[in-house]
This record gives C-alpha cells, sequence and structure tokens, in this order.
C-alpha cells in the first residue's frame, strides 16, 4: 500500500503543469522588434511603447498597457528579419558551412592515414600499429562528432532563419 502511495505522490510531483508565460514586446529606433520576460529589461526610452504578449498553447494575444486584455495579433516581422540584415545572416551561414567543410575535409585526411595504417598492420602485426590505428579511430570519432554539432548548429540556424521569415537566397 505504502508503494502505491509513493507512486502516486511521485506521479503527481512529475507531472508538468501548464503555465502562460507573459513576455514584453517593443520596438527600438531601428525597427528591430525585442522581447524581454521581465520589464524591467526594456531600455527606459520605449518602455511606455512596449506591450505585454501573453503566450499559451493558443495564438498569441498583445495586452496594451491601457486595457486588461485587448486581443490583436503580435506584430511579426521587422525590415530586419530576426533583427540582423541581409550580410549577418549570409556571413552566419557562410562560417557555419566552412566550418563544416573544414571537418569533412580532416575527416577525409584521416580515413586515408587510417587506411594506410591497417594497411601497414595487415602487413607487419606490429603493436605499436595497432595503437596507432586506435588513436586515429578516436581521433576520427571525435572528428564526426564535431561534424555532427556542427550540422546541428547549421539547422538550428536554419530554423531560426526559417522562423524569422529570412529569404531563402540568405540561406545559401
Amino acid at each position: 500500500m505504502k508503494t502505491i502511495w509513493l507512486s502516486l505522490l511521485l506521479l503527481s510531483l512529475l507531472t508538468p503543469t501548464a503555465a502562460p508565460a507573459a513576455f514584453y514586446q517593443w520596438t527600438d529606433a531601428e525597427g528591430v522588434v525585442h522581447f524581454t520576460d521581465n520589464r524591467n529589461h526594456i531600455p527606459t526610452q520605449y518602455r511606455e511603447k512596449a506591450h505585454r504578449v501573453e503566450v499559451s498553447d493558443t495564438a498569441p494575444t498583445v495586452v496594451s498597457p491601457d486595457a486588461n486584455a485587448v486581443s490583436r495579433p503580435a506584430p511579426t516581422v521587422t525590415a530586419k528579419p530576426g533583427g540582423h540584415d541581409e550580410r549577418w545572416w549570409r556571413n552566419r551561414f557562410k562560417e557555419l558551412r566552412v566550418e563544416l567543410k573544414a571537418l569533412q575535409d580532416q575527416r577525409t585526411g584521416l580515413e586515408q592515414q587510417l587506411v594506410e595504417l591497417r594497411r601497414k598492420r595487415t602487413i607487419f602485426q606490429r603493436a605499436r600499429d595497432r595503437e596507432a590505428i586506435n588513436a586515429m579511430q578516436a581521433q576520427v570519432s571525435t572528428v564526426d562528432a564535431k561534424i555532427s554539432e556542427m550540422l546541428n548548429r547549421i539547422a538550428a540556424l536554419d530554423l531560426a532563419a526559417a522562423q524569422a521569415a529570412v529569404p531563402v537566397e540568405w540561406r545559401q
């Protein structure tokens, strides 16, 4: 019986509760839209223009500072998608792709060295050749992990660009 009560107690503690989140939105002098969850983080010159945005499972609504619950769609796209200009987006994608290409080239070189080490081991059967192969395989695994991380970073940037309505040609 204690086990059942303990299980129910743990289950009730681990069950997530839905909590609506409130954010504040304002547009600066350059037209960039900013969001924060703390009104004190809003620069003083923009506090009067800031709107409270209620976020829940449904569509977000903007609450005017004057009225309690004025529902209207939240403003969306600015002149600079995601707060950055075309050059920033293009450079960011280029930097990540150049880094990915360098990692892929490094992996190709390591693979060639690994093939050579395996050939030597087949011919000579030395312990140091086996150790070198194991070390090289560890390096290849490390580079593979870096490549995977880089692909995740590119995918995350692409997702952020899509959410910020960045044109596809800027992502090339």
